[in-house]
């Protein structure tokens, strides 16, 4: 067990969210190149009348062919970031279907699927009003569902690390919604019986409770879980108000999951001269990770919580890609950055050509696969090949190669954890920006990172034995 389980986590997690926050904002200043930043997407949470009742038989779930609830949410919402992990929802799920209703507003958990990485459940939200009429509610079903608690034993399961929710309108009057939870962290048994509330739904007070069983032995013989509790010691130079200062940062890696909704290292990190005006990038920001052929898998930044102030601790648990049941170790590589070395604009080239390939650095390029430009969004797919650290970010060029500015719109990225596939989507429907430039597009570049150094002699290899 790792010297970091005994660590109490407070109840309340503001203020390590506020250094999560700020870390992630500090982090970005450094880096000196446009990127498109990805939306932060809202969590979700639920709170009332309290409907509990213990739902999950295996015998008859196994029965059940399809999850009907998880096939209507998808059949709703065809703009899912979610879509490719479709198959497993379904395979790992259990439709539910229990109500509480309050102020008019009636919560529905219709599914759930669960392994030892995510739980998921799909929710239905059915308003007496109209929704785009009520006051608060935000016209944005993506960001309109709303914040879910999520408990077991009492004890708040939602950390402050990486997590997703996605709304669409089914009618005027009704929402479906889904929400990921990380439960890596944790130790989720079997059968365990988890409450799910909110105390606001569409800008309305109110309250909002549902209790039941989830059970994850469907996902269990598609899991591999290590125990390793491995302890390293980094030694890194970080500059700080312009002077730089050699910082030790205490590396203790937990465990390794690899499983059906995702693959995740839970890293624990206690920083020396860490202070309250001063909490240091942990490890997480900038990590390469290989698999024991040396090839690269791709970290996920979906975000992670800063040092604990009660414990000092940074735990943060980082979803990869491309590991399967047959990886057999994982070397984790830190890298830093020469702020010296200025990104240079890779050269156009034309978008009739596809795929594109651009290499970023020595140690990674990425490959642009497809891409599709309406007057309402830009959507491109691409890959990644070798350590490519950050989001795929193109800039567009006219036929002249001069370059078109575009400002506003927001943008998700669907990530296809099968393949390895992203899918940027990049929307300006409902936002004030000129598309009409869009048609002109005919070339796309991307930005080189050449700053990035791999420290390869602090690297650390962990061996995957059960």
């Amino acid at each position: 067990m790792s010297k970091y389980n005994d660590i109490k986590i407070p109840d309340s997690i503001d203020e390590v969210t506020k250094n999560a926050i700020k870390r992630g904002t500090n982090y970005k200043k450094r880096r000196k190149y446009k990127k498109i930043m990805i939306a932060s997407i809202s969590t979700i949470m639920i709170g009332a009348g309290i409907v509990g009742v213990g739902i999950m038989n295996p015998s008859i779930a196994d029965s059940i062919p399809m999850i009907k609830k998880i096939i209507d949410y998808f059949n709703n919402n065809n703009e899912s970031l979610y879509k490719s992990d479709k198959e497993q929802f379904e395979k790992l799920g259990v439709d539910v279907n229990l109500k509480t209703k309050d102020k008019g507003i009636e919560f529905t958990l219709d599914s759930s699927s669960i392994d030892d990485n995510y739980l998921t459940i799909f929710y239905t939200i059915k308003s007496d009003k109209k929704i785009k009429e009520m006051k608060d509610a935000n016209k944005d079903a993506y960001f309109g569902n709303p914040f879910i608690y999520a408990y077991i034993d009492g004890e708040n399961i939602r950390h402050s690390g990486t997590f997703g929710s996605e709304g669409t309108f089914s009618s005027d009057n009704e929402l479906k919604g889904m929400d990921k939870i990380d439960v890596s962290y944790i130790k989720i048994d079997d059968n365990m019986n988890v409450k799910f509330e909110t105390d606001e739904i569409f800008g309305i007070n109110g309250n909002w409770s549902i209790s039941t069983k989830i059970d994850k032995s469907k996902a269990a013989k598609d899991t591999y879980r290590y125990k390793l509790d491995k302890d390293f010691v980094l030694n890194k130079t970080d500059n700080i108000g312009g002077k730089e200062k050699k910082v030790k940062n205490h590396v203790n890696i937990e465990r390794v999951i690899i499983s059906p909704l995702a693959n995740k290292i839970v890293i624990n990190e206690k920083i020396e001269g860490a202070t309250a005006d001063w909490d240091p990038p942990t490890m997480s920001s900038s990590l390469a990770l290989f698999d024991q052929d040396g090839k690269s898998l791709d970290i996920i930044s979906e975000g992670g919580s800063g040092s604990s102030p009660v414990t000092g601790v940074a735990t943060n648990s980082i979803e990869f890609l491309k590991g399967t049941k047959n990886t057999k170790s994982l070397t984790l590589v830190p890298f830093g950055y020469d702020e010296s070395i200025q990104p240079i604009q890779l050269e156009p080239k034309s978008i009739e050509n596809l795929p594109i390939e651009f290499e970023t650095s020595k140690y990674g390029k990425v490959i642009l696969e497809d891409i599709k430009i309406t007057d309402k969004e830009i959507r491109y797919t691409y890959y990644k090949d070798g350590v490519v650290p950050n989001a795929g970010h193109f800039s567009f060029f006219d036929k002249d190669k001069k370059e078109i500015i575009i400002n506003g719109g927001n943008t998700r990225t669907a990530i296809d954890r099968k393949t390895g596939r992203y899918t940027a989507i990049w929307e300006f429907e409902n936002y004030n920006t000129d598309t009409s430039k869009f048609k002109d597009i005919k070339s796309v570049s991307a930005g080189t990172d050449n700053s990035i150094k791999l420290l390869y002699d602090q690297q650390m290899k962990i061996n995957l034995v059960k």
